[in-house]
């Protein structure tokens, strides 16, 4: 079934080109193309790296953005099933860094982080996916302590008319299936442009063949008309529509829908000036519209509370803008100016019994509003031809509206809110300044053979989000609406390489964190806290043989904010011995400290290191790759981030993988691999706990796939 699948795909496309007779001049061109399947990224300008969005990669990520940032070296993903994990940078999860979808904001509607930003992203979408470590831009939104990932698609304005096309297909394990394609008709007075996705896969089994609750199904369509009635302007409308479901292994509930609806405008207009180089509007509105319940991709319990099909239904909708100027007072000056702002409202509804008392016909109770505006400078400025500094700042000015009546403890019961009404304001600053210097020469600055070195100091203050000032409580109140924001200050400093067959780099971080936002689950709390607000807290009961009796405590999840620090090292590097052959090597490694409690940091990932062997001549290519994975032997039980806690150690891991690939032609390639060759039983430390599912085995952890085969075929005209 896998191989008729994949099969079939590549044989349609083939039996179409074959006719294609590739020149002598055209094959030189082929040879000068990239590898055929992509395992490793290396930064190519100081903190930032670029990445292919349509290359076929190893391990094979699932059809949504989190998996796909995991291949990146310095990233892990939380796993929960088969699809929408929650990503992490430099052990920073959650808002700490900021997702941009072709310039706009995504939030998810779920209070436990279900579906994540990244579930709504679809990778293969788009051009380009834009990764920039620590505090060291600006323009991009507030609050980016640890980075920005930047989602792109491709707006120049094409020179002739014609058609481009990418189309692939991807079978695997698991039953999986991908169906991408990508179209655009393009004139240099229009360009018209449709993206189709859907992906689907089975549960998966592990290295015991353990089966694993985590079958998903999505789909994706995007549509973009842009009109270009000259080299200076550019005017683009577009509309996205999503839609899914997803099983996960470590809840009592799946997402029986993942409903987003989004649409946008854009405008530039270029060379305005001697000065304005170019000006930047967009604006957006996104709505989420998601679904949780117990009987659509499971059967419900035969016992107990979830014996009932029960479901929730949260909403969120996001609108926002970004004006910006790009200006060049002299030639070996840069500055973006511009303002941005961004609101969301948040609402719910849930039932107990879907079958009596169906959630659609409930109306949304809101529970949250959020505002934010900011201004923001950024300056690049070459001193010479050997050094240039790149700085920026920018103010955010915060609003904040409770708008719960009730806080839930559980899903039985609800007390009355003490912040129910109240707004917060918060004015919040934040900066960068970095120095980069070309140390040796052998080309143009950053050519083919350099050596740079950069340093660069960054500060970011973090307004709280959802997850922490409204799905938590604090450590003194039923309310954690008050929370104070987070404020990061990092160093990054390090090398870029490049002279002959060798290729790579190498960055230091370290950071103090004031107010650093700490979820900790099982917190206990005087139970009399509850009970004094007007409601019965239930689990404040105890029933025993005489009777009711009033326990003395109540377990809690609270945000509580601690002074923090971490610190970590990355290196990436490749060598090439030949044309056709070439060695590359990762490493990351991050850790951390609690100050205030003199702790570790939860929630960070182990050191892990990435190494590979692989031959390319531009037909054809083959590859091993071995991905090795320290313990952790570093974690504090119940305390980490708004996706998850720490509750142990882990054991290392080591997994190898094969991959190869052939050019049929220039527009077409076959490739395939297998992940987890020797199919290895493994979790990585940063997954979820496994929850006890109807007709599935207990599981500690979420643990990753066992031996996965795929093949995917690709069609680029």
């Amino acid at each position: 079934m896998l191989v008729r699948n994949a099969l079939s795909g590549a044989i349609a496309i083939a039996i179409a080109t074959s006719q294609v007779a590739v020149a002598a001049d055209e094959q030189d061109e082929i040879r000068a193309l990239e590898e055929l399947v992509v395992t490793g990224v290396r930064m190519d300008t100081p903190l930032s790296m670029t990445i292919d969005a349509k290359k076929p990669r190893q391990p094979l990520p699932a059809h949504d953005g989190a998996d796909y940032l995991k291949t990146i070296p310095g990233f892990s993903v939380i796993r929960k099933g088969g699809t929408d994990g929650d990503p992490i940078l430099r052990g920073m999860a959650g808002s700490r860094f900021n997702l941009m979808v072709d310039g706009e904001v995504i939030l998810g509607g779920c209070n436990n982080r279900m579906d994540p930003p990244t579930a709504y992203i679809f990778p293969e979408a788009f051009d380009t996916i834009r990764v920039i470590k620590g505090p060291q831009s600006v323009q991009y939104g507030p609050g980016n302590s640890a980075g920005v990932v930047l989602f792109e698609r491709d707006d120049s304005r094409p020179a002739e008319s014609g058609w481009d096309v990418h189309g692939s297909v991807v079978a695997g394990s698991f039953a999986r299936q991908d169906q991408v394609l990508d179209a655009t008709f393009e004139s240099p007075s229009f360009t018209l442009r449709g993206n189709l996705n859907n992906t689907s896969q089975d549960n998966y089994v592990d290295g015991d063949g353990t089966e694993i609750h985590s079958r998903y199904h999505r789909w994706n369509t995007q549509m973009s008309l842009a009109w270009t009635p000259n080299d200076r302007t550019t005017l683009e409308i577009g509309a996205v529509r999503s839609d899914g479901e997803a099983a996960y292994s470590d809840r009592g509930v799946d997402g029986a829908k993942l409903d987003r609806e989004g649409y946008s405008i854009k405008w530039q207009q270029r060379n305005v000036s001697e000065i304005i180089e170019l000006v930047d509007f967009h604006a957006y509105q996104n709505h989420v519209d998601h679904v949780m319940n117990n009987y659509t991709l499971r059967t419900p319990p035969s016992s107990g509370m979830m014996r009932n099909p029960m479901a929730m239904n949260p909403s969120r909708d996001t609108s926002g803008a970004r004006l910006a100027l790009t200006l060049r007072p002299a030639p070996a000056s840069e500055i973006v100016v511009g303002i941005d702002s961004q609101g969301n409202e948040h609402a719910s509804r849930m039932t107990m019994n879907q079958n009596m008392r169906p959630y659609a016909s409930l109306a949304r109770s809101p529970d949250a509003e959020f505002d934010q505006r900011g201004v923001f400078a950024e300056l690049g400025h070459d001193l010479g031809d050997r050094s240039r500094i790149v700085g920026g700042a920018r103010i955010d000015w915060w609003q904040a509206t409770d708008q719960r009546q009730r806080k839930a403890l559980n899903m039985m019961v609800s007390l009355a809110n003490p912040t129910a009404g109240e707004t917060r304001q918060d004015t919040l600053h934040s900066g960068f300044l970095r120095y980069e210097r070309l140390l040796r020469d052998f080309g143009s600055f950053g050519g083919a053979g350099a050596t740079t070195f950069f340093v660069g100091l960054g500060h970011s203050e973090r307004f709280p989000d959802y997850w922490e000032m409204i799905a938590k409580e604090s450590a003194d109140s039923l309310s954690a609406f008050h929370i104070d924001a987070e404020k990061t200050t990092q160093l990054d400093l390090g090398l870029m390489f490049r002279n002959g067959g060798w290729d790579g780099s190498a960055s230091f971080f370290v950071s103090e964190i004031k107010d650093f936002l700490m979820i900790e689950s099982g917190y206990q709390k005087p139970a009399a806290d509850a009970m004094g607000m007007g409601g019965m807290n239930m689990s404040g009961m105890n029933m025993g043989m005489g009777g009711m009796a009033m326990a003395a405590t109540r377990s809690a999840s609270i945000v509580r904010n601690i002074d923090a620090r971490t610190w970590g090292l990355e290196l990436d590097g490749q060598y090439r011995f030949s044309d056709s052959w070439r060695a590359e090597l990762t490493l990351a490694s991050v850790r951390g400290a609690n100050d205030s409690d003199g702790r570790t940091l939860p929630q960070l990932p182990p050191l892990e290191g990435r190494a590979g062997v692989y031959f390319d001549n531009s037909t054809w290519s083959a590859g091993l790759f071995w991905r090795a994975i320290a313990s952790q032997d570093r974690f504090d039980l119940g305390r980490g981030n708004i996706v998850g806690q720490d509750f142990g150690p882990t054991d290392s891991a080591s997994i190898v993988s094969i991959n190869g690939g052939w050019r049929i032609a220039e527009s077409v390639t076959l490739t395939g691999g297998i992940d987890n060759l020797f199919d290895k039983t493994y979790a990585e430390h940063v997954s979820r706990a496994g929850a006890l599912i109807p007709g599935f085995d207990q599981v500690a952890r979420v643990n990753e796939p066992g031996r996965t085969l795929w093949l995917r075929a690709q069609l680029s005209l």
